[in-house]
């Protein structure tokens, strides 16, 4: 029962994260002025991945490829078609600098959330070795 309250508050806690990192995103992005969509969606996917990571009561390496992946997905359908801002050379051409900015940063995360594991299981096991 205690697991599954664990998991049901890591759930509530990667959602809001996930929105109060998006909407600080784009204040950011707006404020030094500029592309608000690959800033979003990198700043929310590296904060997701995180913070499963961290809130997770256990699988922990598990909640952050599994929110990886649900973000992934969501990524592709909010992206949509991105097109370049008005103020680029490219204005209203397609790209996916978005998209490859969130996929990016999520695995980066998740790149740090698999290291700061493996580092701690190696402290435990050297602790228990001795």
């Amino acid at each position: 029962m205690n697991q599954t309250k664990g998991f049901i508050a890591s759930f509530v806690i990667v959602i809001i994260i996930f929105l109060v990192s998006a909407i600080s995103a784009a204040f950011l992005a707006d404020y030094v002025g500029i592309w608000k969509k690959p800033v979003i969606g990198a700043m929310a996917a590296f904060c997701v991945v995180i913070s499963a990571y961290l809130t997770s009561p256990s699988h922990k390496r598990s909640a952050a490829v599994i929110w990886l992946i649900v973000g992934a997905i969501s990524a592709w359908f909010l992206a949509g078609d991105s097109f370049y801002p008005e103020d680029s050379e490219q204005a209203y051409q397609l790209t996916i600098i978005p998209l490859a900015a969130t996929y990016l940063s999520g695995l980066f995360a998740l790149l740090i959330c698999l290291v700061w594991h493996h580092k701690k299981l190696n402290k435990i096991t050297r602790r228990s070795l001795r």
